[in-house]
């Protein structure tokens, strides 16, 4: 049978159904801006097929993208130009944080690792070689740390770098300070300057931080909230020239707050307490209080979540009255990344997104709403981190 070529249709009368499954599967915005321009009919499909919610990168450099509801469309595509021997070990504005290392079972999923035969906990006696980078996916520029190799270069199975966050979220990362958040008691805190050194903050037991300007702030299992002043020697390598304890907690002095993977914890009935802090929209600091069950044979789900704002004048944590965010901000938080955004694309005002649980939490009536998760990010490990990263926001 011979087709005339009279009878093809063009392209751009493709069924808008089977365009927007084209478009799913287009993640980067360069791909998806390609799209845009091949016609009227094709730009006017992604306008209403696009998702602009952020990707969720897994340990091991594969990421999937979010469509409305909570449909992910993409599981475990690798992320282009990343190298073999890379785990992702968070994410800020853009960039992926990467730990370079023969260490492959925190990127490697539990399955695999049974499967494989090589499924063992991390043995602190046993030390592995770490070369660390930042890598912008969008624009594919890369910004080696060796100053940081200096510090964590070789490093027991045991540690881990537990959040990454630059000061200056429009600078570029040689340009300002960085902080590498750590479980290790010797660099609780690393603050890097590429090209510049790296200053080092003992253990103070902080288990997340936040800039707000020249300040770093870092909260402790017991909900205390400790600062330090960020600033620069005449040879531009970062110091710290003020500490201070803003809010002493009545947690801190109750002696049932333990320690579990990092994240505060409470001995009896399963029950997972997380404090997380994040910087609002409105340059306020945020402490979300989040209680999780977490039942022996069955998937966790979110049993309450509190937003607190922090009184630095009067040293306290105040609940807030209201849901505690602005009329066009959500949250996006896992156990190395926490983000406050303006609401666009798919972005739900109130929502907080969580990145452990088939759930989102709705702050306007405080419930929670199903968002599948990928079912790769229940093969990792618990002790591996999942991080969000935001692409430049498309114009449709």
């Amino acid at each position: 049978m011979t087709i005339s070529p009279a009878s093809l249709r063009p392209w751009s009368d493709l069924l808008p159904e089977l365009l927007g499954h084209v478009i799913a599967h287009l993640p980067f915005p360069a791909d998806r801006a390609r799209l845009r321009v091949v016609c009227r009919g094709w730009h006017s499909a992604a306008r209403h097929h696009v998702s602009q919610l952020p990707w969720l990168v897994l340990p091991d450099g594969s990421f999937v993208t979010v469509g409305d509801g909570g449909t992910y469309f993409h599981r475990r595509t690798a992320i282009p130009g990343l190298p073999e021997d890379a785990t992702c070990v968070g994410s800020t504005d853009g960039w992926l944080a990467l730990d370079r290392t023969d260490q492959a079972h925190r990127r490697t999923t539990i399955q695999d690792m049974y499967y494989s035969g090589a499924f063992r906990e991390p043995s602190r006696d046993v030390k592995h070689a770490h070369a660390y980078l930042l890598h912008n996916p969008f624009s594919g520029a890369t910004v080696p740390l060796p100053e940081l190799d200096a510090v964590a270069g070789v490093v027991s199975e045991v540690f881990e770098v537990r959040k990454v966050l630059m000061r200056s979220p429009s600078s570029a990362p040689g340009d300002d300070v960085i902080a590498f958040m750590t479980s290790s008691t010797r660099c609780n805190i690393i603050l890097c300057r590429p090209g510049k050194g790296t200053f080092v903050l003992p253990d103070f037991a902080v288990h997340d931080v936040e800039f707000l300007g020249d300040w770093l702030y870092g909260i402790t299992p017991g909900e205390d909230l400790l600062a330090f002043r960020v600033a620069e020697d005449g040879d531009g390598k970062p110091t710290v020239t003020e500490f201070k304890r803003v809010i002493k907690h009545p947690l801190a002095d109750d002696g049932e707050v333990r320690e579990q993977d990092g994240e505060p914890y409470e001995a009896n009935n399963y029950i997972m307490t997380t404090s997380k802090i994040v910087r609002s929209r409105g340059g306020e600091l945020l402490m979300v209080r989040r209680q999780t069950q977490v039942p022996p044979f069955s998937s966790s789900y979110t049993l309450e979540v509190e937003v607190f704002k922090a009184d630095l004048d009067a040293g306290e944590w105040v609940l807030s009255a209201d849901d505690g965010l602005a009329e066009d901000e959500a949250l996006f938080l896992s156990r190395s990344f926490c983000r406050s955004t303006h609401v666009y694309g798919d972005i739900k005002a109130g929502f907080i997104y969580f990145d452990d649980t088939d759930e989102v939490f709705d702050t306007r009536c405080r419930t929670c709403r199903p968002f599948r998760l990928p079912p790769q990010s229940h093969l990792f490990s618990s002790s591996c981190r999942l991080t969000w990263i935001f692409p430049p926001e498309l114009v449709v």
